[in-house]
């Protein structure tokens, strides 16, 4: 992903994850430098987010980032749980 800072960077949305405000250079590449699944439809009022992703990112970004199924919420805390574990946390 191109990681040029933007006008957008500074735009700030509520994040239904989080609970809180953030700006967009958060959500463009929280996901191991990939937007967040959910971009696109947080976004999609302030700016067409959509065009501008679709223009930084290549097709396997884009598909790795938006086309691939996102974990629940418990999967997402047994992966972080395997993760700690096997980094020798527990």
């Amino acid at each position: 992903m191109l990681d040029v800072k933007t006008a957008f960077d500074e735009l700030e949305t509520r994040c239904p994850q989080l609970g809180g405000p953030v700006p967009f250079d958060y959500c463009r590449k929280v996901a191991e430098g990939l937007p967040c699944s959910r971009a696109l439809i947080c976004w999609e009022l302030h700016f067409p987010v959509g065009q501008y992703l679709r223009r930084i990112l290549t097709e396997e970004e884009w598909k790795k980032a938006f086309e691939t199924p996102s974990l629940s919420r418990l999967e997402r805390i047994l992966s972080a749980a395997d993760r700690f574990r096997d980094q020798g946390g527990g």
